[in-house]
C-alpha cells in the first residue's frame, strides 16, 4: 500500500486534490481511499463538544482546540498513531491511501518509521484569502509544515479543470 499524505494551506485544495487524485487513480484500476485524521477529532467535537459540523470561525476554533491545542499537546502523536494503526490492520484493502489533512512533520514520519511507501503532496494555492482570522493563519497546524520540502508540489492557480488536469498528469507518480 503506498499512502499520499496532502499538505497545504486551509481551503488551498487539498480536498479536492484527493477525490481528483482518487478518480485518477481508480481510472488505472487502483483500488484507493480517503481518509482523514481529522475524521475523529470531528467525531470527538461532535459527540462531546455540541460541535455542529460548521467550519466557521468558531467550529475551526474547536478543532484547532481540540486537535492541536489540546490531544497534540498530550499526545502528540495521537492522531497519526489512530490512522496507521488502522491502515496496518487493514493494509490488504487498498493499493493507495490519499490523507488529505497533513499538518504536521509526525504526520510524515510516523509512517515513514513504520515502512509506508509514502508520497508528500504540497497544495500551494497563490494570493488566496483563505478566510482564517489572522489568529488562526498564525495557528500551528496551518504553519507547522511551512519549512518541509514535499517529495511533489502542485500548484492549485486556476479552474477546477485546470487543477484536475495537473492531477492527472501526476498520476503515474502517486
Amino acid at each position: 500500500m503506498k499512502v499520499i499524505l496532502i499538505s497545504g494551506k486551509a481551503q488551498h485544495g487539498k480536498d479536492t486534490s484527493a477525490i481528483f487524485m482518487k478518480e485518477a487513480l481508480e481510472l488505472e484500476g487502483r483500488r484507493v481511499l480517503i481518509a482523514h485524521y481529522g475524521d475523529l477529532v470531528k467525531f470527538i467535537c461532535e459527540k462531546y463538544f455540541g460541535w455542529d459540523g460548521k467550519k466557521d470561525e468558531k467550529g475551526r476554533s474547536l478543532l484547532q482546540y481540540v486537535g492541536t491545542d489540546v490531544v497534540r499537546k498530550q499526545k502528540p502523536d495521537f492522531w497519526v498513531n489512530f490512522v496507521c494503526e488502522v491502515l496496518e490492520m487493514f493494509s490488504d484493502q487498498w493499493d493507495r491511501v490519499i490523507i488529505p489533512d497533513c499538518r504536521f512533520p509526525n504526520e510524515i514520519e510516523c509512517f515513514v518509521s513504520r515502512g509506508f511507501d509514502v508520497t508528500h503532496v504540497r497544495v500551494i494555492r497563490p494570493d488566496f484569502d483563505n478566510g482564517l482570522t489572522p489568529e488562526q493563519q498564525r495557528h500551528l497546524s496551518e504553519t507547522a509544515l511551512d519549512g518541509s520540502v514535499p517529495d511533489l508540489e502542485l500548484l492549485n492557480d486556476g479552474s477546477l479543470d485546470d487543477l484536475r488536469g495537473r492531477i492527472f498528469a501526476l498520476a503515474g507518480k502517486l
